[in-house]
């Protein structure tokens, strides 16, 4: 079993869905409105929303993860959470329609090749949106990180029925991005098991964000430190950019 089937598997117990991050975009949204999540995951945002009644598209790239979804949509019943797998490069290729919010959390954007994709990204998310709607955009906050040259995020440990998963995750600091190591063990009765990964992320900044916005013309976002609503500082853990599109 590779890495990311295995991390599929224990999605739910490392990375739920907060309060607070559902709080976040619920107070942004209209009650019963239709919702983008791209790269997705498991679904762990999306099933959340989708039970307050909003009606949410959720997509990701990696099969394990979709089908994870799938089974969630399945077990959830109704038409309020419609999985799908795709890459975020091919929004163009949904099905026409406008959404309330489209959201992009979870550090994905940086898993991009380069800023003309990152761009290219955050302008088809925003052409999704009716008029009035919301963008939510999150990534870790690489200002601190490149400032402060971290090596490590906080390690994660929890526990899964019988199992023991610890997630470590790394970075190697190079000219090209940030090469991120995943380092996965999950400790079961009998057996103990190790799967790494490594990635190249592009550390997207504040400014560079802003400047996206500002070449094509997309409105100035507000800027958030965190789920929890406070504004975005230079130690933040996060940035949270929120765009919303104006009323024909």
């Amino acid at each position: 079993m590779g890495f990311y089937e295995t991390l599929s598997r224990y999605y739910d117990e490392l990375f739920p869905a907060s309060a607070p991050q559902v709080r976040f975009v619920a107070g942004r949204v209209p009650a019963g409105g239709a919702i983008l999540d791209v790269a997705a995951g498991t679904g762990n945002l999306a099933l959340e929303l989708a039970k307050l009644g909003y009606r949410v598209t959720a997509i990701d790239v990696d099969p394990a993860m979709t089908e994870r979804m799938e089974v969630k949509a399945a077990e959830a019943g109704g038409e309020g959470f419609r999985p799908l797998q795709m890459d975020m490069r091919g929004l163009n290729t949904l099905p026409a329609q406008a959404y309330d919010a489209v959201l992009c959390v979870g550090n994905s954007l940086v898993h991009l090749d380069n800023l003309i994709e990152i761009a290219d990204a955050v302008i088809r998310m925003y052409d999704r949106l009716k008029p009035g709607g919301t963008l939510v955009l999150q990534v870790v906050n690489y200002d601190r990180i490149l400032r402060d040259h971290v090596k490590e995020l906080p390690l994660i440990e929890r526990q899964a029925g019988e199992d023991r998963v610890v997630f470590r995750r790394t970075y190697e600091m190079g000219e090209d991005g940030i090469l991120f190591l995943g380092h996965l063990t999950v400790e079961g009765r009998e057996a103990r098991e190790t799967y790494e990964s490594e990635v190249r992320l592009l550390p997207l900044q504040s400014e560079e964000l802003l400047q996206i916005m500002d070449q094509f013309g997309l409105p100035v976002p507000e800027l958030y430190g965190s789920f929890q609503g406070e504004p975005y500082a230079p130690d933040s853990p996060a940035i949270v950019a929120v765009l919303r599109k104006p009323e024909d």
